[in-house]
């Protein structure tokens, strides 16, 4: 029973926000239509208003007059709203989805008007593929019957007519509904099957009811009723509908259904207080919790609403056990909370005194504040399940607000680190949901290989879903590791860094937000990537955040060669961190391994319409018009007179030797740093008052391919010996066997190690596999026998990650299909992979098939 009053869609378009239409005339004409205030403002509420001026009498200046209107009174008129969300999907029976199997469909139906509300429920949904509403639900299911609850899930009832009435759901509130659907004989491997609840086109969201069968839609409250302060007379926006559809699901694949929850955070503002004092600073965060509708993980997991799960909570009358939502955020060292929070419509601030090194989700809270705030040692957010029982998927949940004062005892800098936590499980279950702010990665999966950021949980199968392991039976998973939310090093914390304060962190956790509290210096600055001069490094500094790009490299260079690469152009940005108007001198610095930058390499820096080139000579950089040591103000690119809290862009190209090897052989690029100076003495680099450091680092590629063979017999089954262990190491393979190819492609550039640094994704991978053309030889008639030397065995063309097409011909250029054969045009002769998504850093991938020896 979620509130819409903040919750952003991000799946369906709601256009059914209301208009307010007030006016207010001082001299007492006033003529309105009742007001519509939808999503907040409750039917009935009485809005008034007077207005007051002020004003003289020119034969007596400067002697004030008053004046006061009448008064004037709007109510708020009644406005019914509805929507339906799928939330996931139970397969009961576990394992893969075959013939005879009951699946569980979930959906939630909520009130998003201004008014109670009741829900019109039909005891049907429509299916698409070989599947029908039947079966028997658990919970005392009827057969073939729809449930619903009002309770979120505790207990469920059965839809035993053709259709219910569920009365008076609150502003906010949500009904549950489960929909039975028995896979039907005859289903055949990858058929779809999908589920709609509700009947609206195109699953539009609260919209004017145009009577059809299987609708949802809103009834109106008899007047009278006297609960929840119903408003008499009829909603002046009508009977509205929604309705929802189910994702795919293909016969023969394992539903795998999970909670995929992501909680960010962000620093919304920060108040300095009086100047040169940091003891009354206040600085201010906004959370919001965003559970996934689509899976990134690449598990082939079904995305499910996120429920509560056990937390200590005292409510008033002793602490007790009880299911909730709860969102925690350690209070971080040298500050206190400062004001109570904000919580959204729907959603309750609660606190806890226990010890920072007790997790939150073993933490005891309470929902009263204390008396002093400063003893709070977390702050959190649980969900009100009168109203809130779950977020669905495709939803965002804004609204949460929290404000820290800085302690008297601190002194200037201060490093302010601290993440949010999010504690819940997944409908239905006991599996755990847990996840860290910082990143977009939700439920803590790392965002690179698709895996549990260990040592969070442990997965035993790798199926992308925790296991359940509670050994004492207290709720809490004993495989659930979870982190104290608590940053012990402000400085270089051990969580990681979301160093630009938007959730784009990269780390084996939580990435913590990061902001220093100083007294404002006078002379200071930034140097870093384009527009983000104060990127966070791997070290956690911003002396080696890095820009990675790649030079290009020729069609048909192999592994080992050399090459003269092309230059490569960058811009970075520094800024101006201090009050005082400076001057900023820039030159390039040897990089900490001087033999990781080849000799010979030119490096120019240029500013307006000035340009300094520079060479490496193997240990210093070099004045490249006349070898000279770079010593002097003149060898310089000076950037003069740049305001406090500037931003100046400028211009580095970077230019490689002849003979320079190819990233991919040595598995790295090639760093140049640029430190940015002020030169107050003009005595160079070496006599500076402040400096900073980027990373402008060239690969000569940076995705690297590698090829793979064993031997299998004609049953699959690897031979024995060298020949039948996978390797790059020649083969003997005999007519009959089978030739087992692998492709390994790996991005072997930095990854995000920090924050605010530009690395090097793979985007648009396409792996060609031709056997007409050489070196490759494997769909020919080598020995002229009539007969191709190797055929494709079908189904073994495989890449998780990959959409392959297959070829037939010389040149393969004929689309066809998955076959095989004995001749070119009956056979496979060529395998275009196409890649799905982005290869990331550090991210490797493989993409395998087999040929047969004839």
């Amino acid at each position: 029973m979620k509130s819409r009053h903040r919750i952003n869609q991000t799946k369906k378009s709601r256009p059914y926000r209301a208009l307010v239409a007030t006016v207010f005339l001082a001299n007492g004409i006033f003529q309105f239509i009742a007001p519509v205030l939808a999503e907040g403002t409750t039917a009935g509420t009485s809005i008034s208003n007077e207005a007051t001026a002020t004003y003289e009498d020119p034969n007596d200046p400067d002697k004030p007059l008053n004046t006061t209107s009448n008064t004037v009174t709007v109510t708020v008129a009644e406005v019914a709203g509805i929507t339906v969300d799928y939330t996931g999907l139970v397969d009961s029976n576990g394992g893969n989805v075959t013939v005879d199997d009951l699946l569980i469909f979930n959906y939630t139906i909520t009130n998003v008007g201004n008014d109670p509300t009741g829900f019109r429920i039909p005891n049907l949904a429509s299916t698409t593929g070989p599947a029908t509403v039947s079966g028997t639900l658990p919970d005392g299911g009827t057969a073939n019957n729809l449930q619903y609850s009002i309770n979120g899930g505790t207990t469920w009832v059965n839809i035993t007519g053709s259709d219910v009435i569920v009365p008076n759901i609150p502003v906010g509130g949500q009904v549950l509904v489960r929909v039975p659907v028995t896979v039907q004989p005859g289903a055949q491997p990858n058929d779809t099957i999908t589920v709609k609840l509700g009947n609206t086109p195109a699953n539009a969201q609260n919209v004017l009811r145009s009577p059809d069968g299987g609708d949802v839609y809103t009834v109106d409250n008899p007047d009278g009723t006297p609960t929840d302060a119903e408003v008499d007379g009829v909603p002046v926006n009508g009977t509205r509908e929604a309705s929802d559809t189910s994702i795919d699901v293909k016969v023969g694949a394992v539903v795998k259904t999970y909670s995929l929850a992501t909680i960010l955070k962000t620093r919304t503002g920060y108040n300095a207080g009086t100047p040169n004092l940091i003891t009354d600073d206040t600085i201010t965060y906004g959370l919001s919790l965003r559970v996934e509708g689509n899976d990134p993980t690449g598990k082939g997991l079904t995305p499910a609403a996120l429920e509560g799960t056990d937390i200590q909570l005292n409510t008033g009358s002793g602490t007790t056990t009880q299911k909730r939502i709860l969102i925690s955020d350690a209070i971080p060292a040298g500050t206190d909370l400062a004001a109570i929070p904000t919580a959204p419509p729907g959603w309750i601030q609660v606190y806890t005194t226990d010890a920072v090194t007790t997790d939150a989700n073993a933490a005891a809270w309470t929902i009263t504040a204390p008396g002093t705030l400063s003893t709070v040692t977390r702050v959190g957010f649980i969900n009100n399940p009168a109203t809130v029982t779950s977020v669905a998927p495709n939803q965002t949940v804004t609204g949460f607000s929290i404000q820290l004062a800085v302690e008297s005892s601190a002194s200037s800098p201060l490093q302010v680190a601290n993440i949010a936590q999010v504690f819940g499980q997944t409908p239905g279950t006991n599996v755990p949901v847990y996840d860290e702010s910082g990143d977009q990665n939700p439920s803590n999966f790392d965002g690179q290989l698709g895996n549990m950021k260990l040592p969070t949980v442990t997965d035993t199968n790798d199926d992308g879903i925790p296991d359940i392991v509670d050994s004492n039976s207290d709720g809490i998973p004993d495989n659930l590791s979870v982190d104290d939310g608590f940053v012990n090093n402000p400085a270089t914390p051990e969580t990681g860094v979301d160093g630009n304060n938007d959730n784009t962190g990269v780390g084996t956790g939580g990435e913590a937000n990061i902001f220093t509290v100083e007294i404002p210096v006078t002379s200071a600055v930034l140097n870093g990537p384009v527009n983000a001069p104060a990127a966070i490094g791997p070290s956690g500094t911003t002396n080696d955040d890095f820009t990675n790009k790649s030079s290009l490299v020729p069609a048909g260079t192999v592994p080992g060669a050399t090459l003269n690469p092309q230059a490569v152009a960058f811009t970075n940005t520094i800024r101006n961190n201090g009050t005082n108007t400076s001057s900023y001198s820039l030159v390039p610095t040897p990089p900490a391994t001087a033999s990781h930058l080849p000799t010979g390499t030119l490096v120019t820096i240029t500013y307006g319409s000035e340009s300094r080139t520079y060479v490496w000579n193997g240990t210093n950089f070099l004045f490249n018009s006349d070898q000279s040591a770079i010593d002097a103000l003149s060898k310089y690119i000076t950037i003069p007179s740049v305001l406090g809290g500037t931003n100046i862009n400028y211009g580095v190209e970077v230019d490689l030797p002849a003979g320079t090897q190819l990233s991919t052989d040595i598995g790295r690029g090639f760093p140049v740093p640029i430190t940015a100076f002020v030169d107050d003495t003009n005595a160079g680099l070496g006599s500076e008052t402040v400096r900073n450091t980027t990373i402008n680092r060239v690969y000569t590629g940076y995705l690297k391919l590698e090829k793979l063979s064993r031997i299998l017999d004609a049953n699959g089954q690897p031979v024995a010996g060298a020949d039948g262990q996978l390797s790059t190491a020649a083969k003997k393979p005999v007519p009959g066997n089978i030739i087992e190819y692998v492709i390994q492609y790996s991005n072997i550039s930095e990854p995000q190690s920090g924050n605010g640094n530009i690395i090097l994704n793979a985007s648009n991978v396409v792996i060609n596999e031709n056997g007409v053309v050489s070196p490759n030889n494997w769909a020919l008639d080598n020995d002229s026998n009539g007969q191709i030397d190797t055929s494709n065995i079908i189904g073994s063309a495989t890449d998780p990650n990959g959409n392959i097409q297959f070829f037939n011909g010389n040149p393969a250029t004929t689309l066809g299909s998955d076959q095989t054969g004995t001749t070119l045009t009956t056979d496979v002769t060529r395998y275009v992979n196409t890649v799905t998504g982005q290869v990331a850093p550090g991210q490797l991938r493989t993409f395998t098939f087999r040929r047969k020896v004839n």
